[in-house]
């Protein structure tokens, strides 16, 4: 719910300035000119576009699993589990396991995506670790939940732990 309230809070504060900045291009019309109307608008354009494109490239997710080494052969066999962040925004984490005869044997990556929007929060992978217990894997992935106010970081929850069980793939 908070969450919501945040993405709720950037959504007002952004539409107040829009219309700030209607104005204002509005009250320069009217007292310079059409042109120099035009060249403020496409200015804060500008400078509103250069802001929100820091982040737009995703990147592939790394192995969370630091002890792994980059040439190691790989797995047959993996699990998915996903775990819900709030709102439409989703982690899903991909593990990857050497199995043999149908019993597992060991872990050899652990990977993290996520899915989903909500503006003014953001979600980043830390670190995570996979583990054998009984003939499952247990899970542990630690994330940052970022929280901007108009794309300024504003406060970092540091280290948002989820565990469990991973259901295995068939």
């Amino acid at each position: 719910m908070v969450n919501l309230l945040w993405s709720i809070l950037n959504v007002a504060l952004l539409l107040a300035f829009l219309y700030i900045f209607c104005r204002a291009a509005l009250l320069v019309k009217r007292h310079i000119g059409l042109a120099a109307a035009l060249f403020f608008g496409f200015g804060l354009l500008l400078v509103g576009c250069s802001k929100s494109g820091k982040g737009a490239a995703a990147l592939s997710p790394v192995n969370l699993l630091t002890s792994v080494p980059k040439d190691a052969p790989l797995a047959n066999a993996t699990a998915i589990q996903r775990i819900d962040l709030g709102g439409t925004n989703k982690l899903e984490l991909l593990a990857e396991y050497y199995t043999q005869d149908g019993t597992i044997t060991k872990p050899r990556g652990l990977y993290a995506t996520l899915s989903g929007f909500m503006l003014g929060h953001a979600w980043q992978p830390v670190t995570g670790w996979v583990g054998k217990r009984g003939n499952g894997l247990h899970y542990m992935a630690a994330i940052n939940h970022h929280w901007d106010l108009l794309g300024v970081r504003v406060f970092t929850q540091a280290g948002e732990q989820f565990e469990g069980i991973m259901p295995l793939g068939k």
